[in-house]
């Protein structure tokens, strides 16, 4: 059975005037899997950011879809996009200062004679909502690794 490995969450704060997110995991497959590739069988590759908030917040959320990827054999996928800074500063509130984020995976089969369906997910980043002066216009986040 196909397998996903090594995910990862990378947030970039600084290079642009909004974050730069980027996603990445292992796809394995089969030679089983890789034939079916070959005959046509389609696999594809979700990934998308999810807020982890237990208790007083309610469950995990999903906060930002990225566009699909289609599976054409083993290897690594990668998922960028810019993300505005309101997405990643989701939680407020007195009790909530931070956001805790991580990334999820899903690898599934276009076709229903092979069914497939193989989720991970990455360690979690916690952000953290930072004030700047007025003019600066808006609230910058910081992205702590846990």
């Amino acid at each position: 059975m196909a397998t996903l490995c090594n995910p990862t969450l990378s947030i970039d704060l600084f290079t642009n005037s909004e974050p730069n997110v980027s996603v990445t995991v292992d796809v394995r497959l089969t030679s089983f899997e890789t034939f079916l590739i070959e005959n046509e069988v389609g696999f594809q590759l979700r990934a998308k950011l999810v807020r982890d908030d237990g208790g007083f917040n309610g469950g995990d959320n999903n906060l930002f879809l990225f566009p699909t990827q289609n599976i054409t054999s083993t290897g690594t996928y990668t998922f960028q996009s810019t993300v505005s800074y309101s997405t990643l500063n989701e939680d407020s509130g007195l009790f909530n200062s931070s956001d805790e984020i991580f990334a999820n995976f899903s690898l599934t089969s276009t076709e229903q004679i092979f069914p497939l369906n193989v989720s991970i997910s990455s360690p979690t980043i916690e952000v953290r909502a930072v004030s700047f002066p007025k003019y600066l216009e808006k609230t910058r986040v910081l992205a702590i690794k846990n």
